[in-house]
């Protein structure tokens, strides 16, 4: 049986790709520095896929890496993931020091024993195309890097690290960098589930920027194949782009979207606010090279992905309204 590693397998991705490779057949191992979340935040639980072949580990990727190493060498995994790091954009302008601790340090510990373990056939990393700055149209994977803040700053100098790990030693490092990834069991405090509760509480939505930055959504499914596929077949040392056909919105449309799915008026319901906290205009990549090399497309739609996720706060809206709706930071 080959075995995978995810590190973050708490997060919204790394979870769903627990799930997406126990269904394909994989052992799985899983660390995350939380303990598992309610069933209702974590996909493989929810779905009750086949977690026979799952082992969760609480560890910190900041303070336990011997104990990390430990559990590489005992499971000899051939594929690890890693999906562990400090995410929201906004937050990490207060305290950037903790963003490269998480997005960088741990990345250049990890990987220095990583590349000496022969049982390693690929390490995957999740990046992110916020580290192109705001983009044209259908940006590739080839385009100049220029961070905007020091969340993707953070990923890109690990990123950058890993480039010279495959140089060096041809490490078997590969890289997804993915549009806005959405759909259930994600963190409350995005914009789509926040749209989706606040509307059912009847809270105020503020549009920071006024909404009008653009982002393309892809559906986690489409995006947890992606990945898989990227660590079986991707080549060494190349990245990946995931995202939808084209389907840019501005985040303006996106919740005047999701107000009329759920019969609510958009502008009694959200509030335009001209702050923006320095993000990036505009995301848009293209995804032919994993299409034409890896045969990917995505299978869901925008729409679609909605109304499954409204379907899921509805039905398990009794939890869900007593979870928190906004970002809590964790050192």
């Amino acid at each position: 049986m080959r075995t995978i590693l995810i590190i973050g397998s708490n997060s919204f991705t790394g979870s769903h790709l627990v799930d997406h490779s126990l269904e394909k057949g994989y052992k799985v191992i899983g660390i995350s520095r939380s303990d598992e979340y309610s069933k209702v935040m974590l996909p493989y639980l929810y779905r009750k896929t086949n977690n026979n072949n799952f082992s969760f580990f609480k560890l910190d990727v900041n303070k336990d890496l011997k104990q990390i190493l430990k559990i590489c060498d005992a499971h000899e995994p051939s594929i690890i993931a890693n999906f562990a790091a400090q995410g929201e954009v906004r937050t990490s302008w207060k305290k950037p020091s903790q963003w490269y601790e998480t997005n960088t340090l741990s990345i250049v510990k990890l990987t220095d024993e990583l590349r000496k373990k022969a049982y390693l056939k690929k390490y995957l990393t999740a990046s992110t195309p916020e580290v192109y700055g705001s983009t044209s149209d259908n940006m590739k994977e080839n385009n100049n890097f220029s961070p905007s803040t020091p969340y993707a700053a953070s990923k890109l100098a690990g990123d950058l690290h890993l480039l010279t790990m495959f140089k060096r030693y041809n490490f078997p490092v590969v890289f997804t960098r993915s549009a806005n990834v959405y759909g259930i069991h994600q963190q409350l405090y995005r914009i789509i589930p926040r749209t989706i509760i606040y509307l059912k509480m009847k809270k105020n939505i503020q549009l920071h920027g006024c909404g009008k930055s653009e982002r393309s959504f892809i559906h986690i499914r489409d995006v947890a194949r992606a990945s898989l596929q990227v660590a079986e077949k991707g080549f060494n040392g190349d990245s990946y782009h995931i995202s939808p056909h084209g389907d840019d919105v501005s985040i303006y449309s996106l919740v005047k979207n999701i107000c009329e799915m759920m019969n609510y008026d958009f502008k009694t319901n959200v509030e335009l606010i001209d702050q923006n906290y320095g993000q990036d205009s505009k995301y848009s990549i293209s995804s032919s090279k994993i299409r034409n090399e890896l045969s990917w497309e995505p299978s869901v739609s925008l729409n679609e992905g909605i109304s499954e996720m409204i379907n899921w706060v509805n039905d398990n809206w009794s939890e869900i309204k007593k979870m928190p709706l906004e970002y809590i930071h964790k050192k």
